[in-house]
């Protein structure tokens, strides 16, 4: 099967709704203009980066980053490497994530921007980058300007029935103008499909990974006094550090309490989950995300096992959630301690 990601930038919407369509259209992936030169030079930071990665993996999207080259040396070259690592870190990405060099500005110096290049994609594998490659258009390859065969390259052609260039071709870049607009498409031969190098290792039976457990244990951080559903203190009292097995999470005098016996509960500010949850929902779907005004968010990265830091919580449509974002609330049925199966 064929596959397609398309590239965006500023001049691109940011919302769910584009990317949405997107992936109905068949499109699997996208790559993201995060940064331009560098902070001595443009200092360029695409304002919608942010919006665009979070809601391209809302749509289900597979999500890679580019930057927009404009270096005029080798220390150029480093501080921009610098400049779009730092974007890529501060949008919660890892090494494996695909980022790309664009090499295109008519500004470049072609006599020496090739030994730029190889200083930018150097310094990303140095700090560990695993799914690191080059883009420009056909010609700056088939003049010898940029090496095709040096790395992974992303070529752009267009109005032919070939990517136009020969080596290690990973994408080909067909159209600007992809469903009658002014949309990039591309082609992808190796970028989010990207095979692990063969080892040994690699032809021994594949082991599927065991699905996130989650479990309802809760373990106090201070003595505690437990108390029954109408919220009158029991005389026990329960020790610090010691755990607990939950079966639900009920709201008693506006605090969400867990229930550890039939009619005995302990508060969840004197838990471990004071400050964060576990999410606990069906293995593969994202567990429903709600704004403070009561509507569906999607957010494909809240799913079963991922804990997320909590800010308090607060009673949306009559449901107790947790805020897991700036405006960003999870309901305490799909954590860790809930009833929820």
């Amino acid at each position: 099967m064929t596959k397609y990601f398309a590239d965006v930038s500023s001049f691109q919407p940011d919302n769910l709704g584009f990317f949405q369509g997107l992936v109905n259209a068949g499109v699997s992936g996208i790559m993201i203009k995060t940064t331009q030169g560098s902070p001595d030079g443009d200092n360029y930071i695409n304002p919608k980066s942010t919006a665009q990665a979070k809601n391209a993996l809302a749509a289900g999207m597979n999500v890679g980053f580019y930057h927009y080259f404009l270096a005029t040396s080798v220390t150029d070259a480093i501080n921009e490497a610098k400049f779009f690592e730092q974007s890529v870190v501060n949008l919660g990405f890892g090494k494996d994530t695909p980022l790309c060099v664009d090499v295109e500005d008519p500004s470049l110096d072609t006599a020496h921007v090739a030994s730029y290049v190889d200083t930018f994609i150097s310094y990303l594998e140095t700090q560990g980058y695993t799914n690191v490659f080059q883009y420009s258009m056909a010609s700056w390859f088939n003049e010898g300007i940029l090496n095709a065969n040096k790395y992974p390259t992303w070529v752009a052609n267009y109005g032919s029935s070939d990517c136009g260039a020969r080596g290690n071709i990973v994408a080909w870049q067909y159209t600007s103008s992809w469903g009658g607009g002014s949309q990039d498409m591309s082609y992808d031969w190796g970028i989010f499909d990207k095979q692990p190098a063969k080892t040994e290792a690699a032809t021994q039976p594949t082991v599927e990974p065991e699905k996130p457990k989650v479990e309802n244990v809760i373990k106090l951080t201070e003595q505690t006094h437990p108390v029954d559903r109408l919220g009158i203190e029991r005389p026990e009292t329960y020790e610090v550090g010691s755990t607990w097995k939950s079966s639900d999470i009920v709201m008693i005098n506006d605090e969400p309490h867990y229930q550890i016996a039939t009619d005995i509960f302990v508060p969840l500010s004197k838990t471990e989950f004071k400050d964060f949850i576990i999410v606990k929902y069906t293995d593969d779907s994202p567990a429903p995300v709600f704004d403070s005004k009561g509507n569906w968010v999607q957010n494909a990265s809240v799913s079963t096992g991922k804990s997320f830091k909590t800010a308090g919580f607060k009673v949306i449509n009559d449901i107790m959630m947790a805020k897991i974002a700036t405006n960003e609330f999870i309901p305490f049925e799909y954590t860790s301690g809930s009833k929820f199966e």
